[in-house]
């Protein structure tokens, strides 16, 4: 009977330290640095999927007429050795070597590339560049890697996300609207007249040898006016991000992953067009 008495004292204790722990790092602020640079010499192994999927409805008289769905799914896992970074710590250069490289339709699947075929990579402001044995991949691969392979790390996510002080685990803070306005670009950000987001300390995983914190954001733009030649369409957009990092700022990320929908509507006479384009594309760098 004593022993069990104290086992169950025992187990009292540990509860109680457990759950001691757990509000200690509940309250604890962070001072997260969400920018995170790559060294060059860096090596991981990179497993991401794009997607994207277009719908088209078309009404006469307010009854549908007519619909289409496009979507296309891009898989890639490649082990990645980075030759060369910016000053800010974005990859500038780095190869790959393919592992598994898939695009699926509605209707078939194709291998891109095949198991073992090295790839390099250039990534500046104009656009990137894929070779294979120093030769211009074609265009249609050139698109599919543009579509999965991005120049990663460097500080530029710090001005979009940051928060302004250490935050602890459950704080929301404002996106930084201008840096977001520029990814977007000109033609997009200038129609919208309203664009709010918010970034949030979602979760904490002590599971791993690193500690890693989950952020999350979000962008959006009510209803705003495009502009197809002559005619104007109503229009909507959302977007999403998602950005695991070790809580210690000296390691890189360990995973991205980055939405957007935009619906467009547009009218002429008793005829009217409605369009929803998502993609998205999540990735996760294993060291």
């Amino acid at each position: 009977m004593q022993n069990q008495r104290c086992s169950k004292f025992l187990l009292v204790i540990a509860l109680l330290i457990g759950c001691v722990g757990a509000s200690a790092q509940l309250l604890k602020p962070y001072d997260l640095k969400l920018g995170r640079k790559i060294k060059e010499y860096d090596r991981y192994l990179l497993n991401t999927r794009a997607v994207t999927r277009n719908e088209t409805k078309v009404y006469i008289e307010d009854m549908q007429r007519g619909d289409s769905v496009d979507s296309r799914e891009v898989v890639l896992s490649a082990q990645c050795n980075v030759v060369s970074v910016t000053v800010n710590g974005q990859e500038k250069e780095k190869n790959l070597v393919i592992r598994d490289f898939r695009k699926l339709t509605l209707t078939d699947t194709v291998d891109v590339l095949p198991t073992g075929t090295k790839v390099r990579c250039w990534f500046s402001d104009s656009g990137s560049v894929f070779t294979v044995d120093n030769a211009p991949v074609s265009d249609d691969v050139q698109a599919l890697l543009s579509e999965v392979v991005k120049s990663e790390g460097g500080t530029e996510t710090s001005k979009l996300m940051d928060p302004a002080k250490a935050v602890a685990l459950g704080a929301t803070w404002k996106m930084n609207i201008p840096a977001f306005r520029k990814v977007l670009g000109p033609v997009l950000s200038g129609a919208m007249k309203k664009l709010t987001g918010t970034v949030t300390f979602a979760s904490i995983d002590s599971s791993g040898s690193l500690p890693t914190a989950t952020i999350m954001a979000r962008a959006e733009a009510p209803t705003f006016t495009l502009r197809f030649g002559d005619m104007p369409s109503k229009s909507t957009f959302v977007a999403d991000i998602s950005l695991t990092v070790p809580l210690d700022n000296r390691y890189p990320a360990e995973a991205l992953s980055t939405s957007s929908r935009q619906t467009v509507s547009m009218s002429q006479g008793n005829a009217r067009m409605d369009m929803i384009v998502a993609s998205s594309r999540s990735a996760q760098f294993l060291r």
